[in-house]
């Protein structure tokens, strides 16, 4: 699919947005770093910008704080374009722009959309049709409120169950009234996960596994005992020591909070940019943590494996086919 009908779908999802839904013409910043000025221009150069929006643009790294503090404090939206996982030395609050705008950042989150670490994969990430992703997470929650069992199984000797009928509501990351724009997810909680994977794929999180592991080829097994991690182990090196200081520090950090399906079927494979994109890769991730105070969430982004509900295949690794 071309760049400009990506950009349309972003703008689809852009106008849905719950900070400015049912606007009209709402004043949208767009403030980026170089590498994403192609990215900013065919946003505001497109037909549905001019039709819908009223959009202004500022440099975000050489804008002196106080303007980028004043235009973020009277914009109904703003959008931020740059770059922090994949920079040569990062830091978990990120560059030192955005360390600057934090307080107010904070104090205007409800309209805040951030795209970090997105590059060009910005395009694949909204280069679905939404009608596309909007039919295949109502099919897939359809599926879910009428089965009994989820599993996961891969070619490794992975395999968990979690009982259907007690999960929480499903939630649906269709990007349409999101505040993360990136479509294509559906999650859940579940006190009841049972299983032993050996998990392949990446991490995404404030804490820098992906930058320091990149994509895991060489499994990390977990023992899974009603949604707690008991145990792991990898022959990674350093992984091991690494995961079990992040497990032991707070316990919450052995719960899995989230259990997630991506549907995003632009995003074909992943990266280990520590980005949000790559949560919407089609199949599992098991989010880790974030349920207690001083705990960090971390997702699992698996790279293989397939679903059933009942024993019938509604992912096969590769495709839906529900």
């Amino acid at each position: 699919m071309d760049n400009s009908s990506a950009i349309e779908h972003f703008l689809y999802y852009l106008q849905r947005h719950p900070a400015i839904a049912g606007m009209n013409t709402p004043q949208v910043l767009l403030a980026h770093t170089p590498e994403y000025r192609s990215i900013v221009n065919g946003i505001i150069e497109s037909a549905t910008a001019r039709d819908f929006f009223r959009f202004s643009t500022m440099p975000l790294d050489t804008t002196p704080v106080g303007e980028l503090t004043e235009a973020i404090t009277h914009s109904d939206l703003y959008v931020l374009f740059y770059d922090s996982s994949t920079l040569p030395n990062p830091r978990a609050e990120g560059p030192a722009f955005i360390r600057q705008l934090q307080e107010v950042m904070s104090a205007q989150w409800k309209k805040s959309l951030l795209f970090k670490d997105y590059g060009d994969y910005f395009y694949d990430t909204f280069s679905v049709e939404p009608e596309r992703i909007a039919q295949l997470n109502a099919a897939l929650i359809d599926t879910m409120n009428e089965g009994e069992t989820l599993s996961f199984s891969d070619e490794h000797g992975s395999y968990f169950e979690a009982p259907l009928r007690e999960l929480k509501k499903w939630t649906n990351i269709n990007g349409v009234g999101n505040y993360d724009l990136a479509p294509g997810e559906i999650a859940t909680h579940s006190e009841s996960i049972n299983g032993h994977v050996r998990f392949l794929g990446t991490f995404l999180s404030t804490i820098p596994f992906a930058r320091k592991y990149g994509i895991i080829e060489s499994p990390l097994e977990l023992w899974i005992e009603n949604s707690v991690v008991t145990r792991i182990a990898t022959d990674v090196p350093g992984l091991e020591h690494d995961f079990n200081k992040y497990l032991d520090a707070n316990p919450s950090n052995r719960r899995i909070e989230e259990l997630g399906i991506g549907t995003n079927e632009g995003v074909s494979q992943l990266y280990a940019r520590n980005a949000g994109f790559e949560e919407r890769h089609c199949g599992l991730h098991l989010g880790l943590g974030g349920g207690a105070k001083g705990s960090h969430h971390m997702d699992l982004i698996f790279n293989s494996g397939s679903l059933a509900v009942d024993k019938r295949v509604v992912f096969d690794g590769t495709a839906y086919v529900v």
